[in-house]
């Protein structure tokens, strides 16, 4: 065997090794993304279901499910035609709000300010971007461990509501790792525990 020829067998065996690396690192990906909501369930005491229905012309939505008393998870991924939609929700109930209120919650800094809402914390207030028209309101809510939580979510945005008895997080970015769950499921429930 020539020396060519060794040089195109080792290729070729180096072809075959990094293609299995990469079969194994997708089926790791897979399995990872699989056990979050399980996971995240038993963590949190919730009962954890998966659904799956299909819609009008071949479009079809899939669900991620937990539940309990203290909180509701429901992340919805859906496909109409060529375009996809993704959003999870989650509720909990919580002490009654004096005043409803609802306000976004950034990674970036927004290019209008004129509603940016600032806690005076530079720690929070370099991290997180809120902005709200209702900004004494907005700044009730944001309790000391409220911010602590929505520095350890990993989301781009989220829209905050809490209004009656029931606090609302929702965002529409995929889930794919378990930190970016519990971060959020924390979050909630530091927000439940009202002003």
């Amino acid at each position: 065997m020539s020396e060519n020829e060794l040089l195109q067998w080792a290729g070729v065996g180096a072809g075959v090794i990094a293609g299995g690396g990469v079969i194994y690192g997708f089926i790791r990906f897979v399995q990872k993304t699989n056990a979050i909501w399980p996971d995240a369930a038993k963590q949190y005491g919730l009962t954890y279901s998966k659904k799956k229905e299909s819609i009008p012309l071949g479009n079809s939505r899939h669900f991620e499910l937990l539940d309990g008393p203290a909180l509701s998870v429901v992340s919805m991924d859906e496909s109409i035609g060529r375009r996809r939609r993704r959003s999870t929700v989650l509720r909990a109930p919580s002490r009654p709000w004096p005043t409803p209120v609802t306000f976004e919650v950034e990674r970036s800094k927004p290019a209008a300010t004129f509603h940016l809402v600032t806690t005076g914390d530079p720690a929070f207030d370099n991290r997180r971007f809120i902005t709200s028209d209702a900004k004494a309101t907005v700044l009730a809510v944001l309790t000391p461990p409220v911010r602590n939580a929505l520095l350890q979510t990993e989301q781009f945005t989220l829209r905050i509501t809490c209004e009656g008895e029931q606090v609302v997080v929702s965002f529409g970015q995929m889930i794919i790792s378990a930190k970016e769950l519990t971060g959020v499921i924390d979050l909630t429930l530091a927000l439940a525990k009202g002003p």
